[in-house]
């Protein structure tokens, strides 16, 4: 230990700040605070300390709270929290400068209780904090009623939730007009509810009560059984409610997959998301940069030249779930130059992962034969065995391997005993 400490102190600050920087402020301070007098001032440093985020990082708590926040409590601007320990770092000390929390993994029922309720975190939230992110993975309903109280000292706020929600007009809509007074307004929303949410509704129902806000940037994704007005409602339709619209410009989409459904989305572009549920063709022609999490949806084919598209729509994609059982009509593009087929290939150089369990097999061709598609970077496949064996020829196909030679996990439909061919073509597993 003492070796490597030496090691350590031999390397000039401009470096030791590269390496603490990777490291995480977190994990720094845990490990180096009271440790050496050099490397104990860079981990109490005003850059180190500003932003903690407590979301990822397995340290122990009690040392962090009775030691380590009471000596930087004065630092602090932003914390990124769980539930699971939010409590308890938040009462550990005064934070007077404390004014950004962003919360993730969060029960909706629980954020409800500290934004009411009287408690020591309830007026932190009521008085000091100025922006405020909630990211959920949970479903956001909830049974509490909520009191009258104004949030009038928050200027911003983000709500994320990757899951679906009733509790939009309960719930999520009297929570957000009991903040008048933001300037900026953020969420990602997939709601269930009787009607499409358009631009009327936003501006009525919600953005008459936020007279000093300046820039709304959303994307609400609404599923509506189809019935009455729902039948007949266009894209063009919503679009018409967007015309007096004073924020960044809006684009809109209707799909009905089926007769039993309307499904919209509207959001702000360009768009500026993460994450986006349930991509059709009706999108082609648009632009999602910052995406990395991607389900597609339709009952229409995927062609060849949709995942061309995608593949430069969507640059930074990562995680990709493909649901349709539509087979392929056109199966890749072909040029004749010089007498010779040239195939268009399709590169996705950052994804990660991909479902194809409810794809039809043309989708486990168009992404794992290497002359459709070439994806450096694949390592987890989710998907039906007996689509994989058939296209790849019971693991002998060595044309389509490449894209298989890096894979570390696969996820089947059901358990099986392995081959020997199938061990040799995956070599990573």
């Amino acid at each position: 230990m003492n070796c490597r400490t030496v090691q350590l102190l031999d390397l000039p600050d401009e470096i030791l700040l590269i390496i603490l920087k990777k490291l995480g402020s977190v994990n720094v301070l845990y490990s180096l605070l009271n440790i050496n007098k050099r490397l104990d001032r860079m981990a109490r440093s005003v850059n180190n300390t500003k932003f903690l985020n407590f979301s990822n990082n397995n340290v122990q708590l009690n040392r962090f709270c009775c030691e380590i926040l009471p000596e930087i409590h004065y630092n602090i601007v932003e914390l990124t929290l769980e539930i699971f320990s939010m409590e308890r770092i938040l009462l550990a000390c005064e934070y007077p400068n404390l004014t950004v929390i962003v919360l993730t993994n969060f029960s909706p029922d629980i954020l409800l209780q500290y934004l009411t309720d009287e408690s020591p975190i309830s007026r932190l939230f009521q008085q000091q904090i100025r922006h405020l992110t909630v990211k959920s993975e949970k479903e956001m309903f909830t049974s509490r009623s909520f009191t009258d109280k104004i949030l009038s000292n928050l200027k911003e706020f983000s709500l994320t939730s990757y899951s679906d929600t009733n509790a939009y007009d309960c719930r999520i809509l009297p929570l957000l007009r009991r903040m008048p007074n933001l300037e900026t307004l953020t969420f990602d929303l997939y709601i269930f509810r009787r009607t499409i949410i358009d631009g009327l509704h936003l501006s009525e129902q919600l953005l008459i009560h936020m007279i000093y806000l300046n820039k709304f940037i959303f994307h609400i994704y609404t599923v509506s059984r189809t019935y009455g007005t729902n039948n007949f409602l266009t894209t063009n339709d919503i679009k018409n409610t967007f015309l007096n619209w004073k924020y960044s410009s809006v684009s809109c989409c209707i799909d009905r997959f089926s007769e039993r459904c309307t499904r919209c989305h509207i959001y702000s572009t360009p768009f500026q998301m993460t994450h986006f549920i349930a991509l059709s063709n009706s999108f082609r022609g648009q632009d999602f940069l910052y995406v990395t999490n991607l389900a597609l949806q339709d009952t229409r084919p995927f062609e060849h030249d949709f995942f061309e598209w995608l593949s430069q729509a969507c640059p930074s994609l990562k995680d990709l779930f493909i649901a349709n059982l539509t087979p392929q009509k056109n199966k890749r593009q072909v040029a004749i130059i010089n007498d010779k087929q040239i195939f268009s290939k399709i590169s996705y150089l950052h994804l990660f992962k991909l479902n194809l369990v409810n794809a039809h097999i043309d989708y486990v061709d168009q992404f794992l034969c290497y002359t459709n598609t070439y994806l450096p970077t694949l390592d987890t496949l989710v998907i039906q065995y007996d689509n994989l064996a058939t296209v790849l020829d019971n693991f002998t196909n060595d044309t389509k391997q490449i894209n298989c030679s890096q894979i570390k996990q696969i996820v089947f439909d059901q358990v099986l005993i392995w081959t020997e061919d199938f061990y040799d073509y995956f070599p990573c597993l």
